[in-house]
């Protein structure tokens, strides 16, 4: 996907995005995951995609993210998780 790099959207199109941390929990013990956060988005219609591994989920890095993989004008939909800036 990062080869083909093309951005999603445009007027009257709408991207869902949201985050998720993919891993295992270590020796089956507790509910913490260790693993990788990645943060992606889906357009409608086309089912174009992308997915972003990233280091922290903070404001800034996921509104530079978005203004990179989409295009302005784009209905964006996601989950209203509030981030933590750091």
């Amino acid at each position: 996907m990062i080869k083909k790099k093309k951005q999603l959207g445009g007027i009257g199109e709408v991207v869902e995005i949201d985050e998720s941390k993919f891993g295992r929990r270590k020796y089956h013990r507790g509910h913490r995951v260790e693993g990788q956060w990645v943060f992606g988005g889906y357009e409608r219609g086309s089912g174009d995609c992308f997915l972003i591994p990233v280091e922290d989920r903070s404001a800034e890095t996921l509104v530079r993210i978005i203004e990179e993989w989409i295009k302005p004008g784009t209905t964006i939909i996601s989950d209203c998780w509030k981030v933590r800036i750091i």
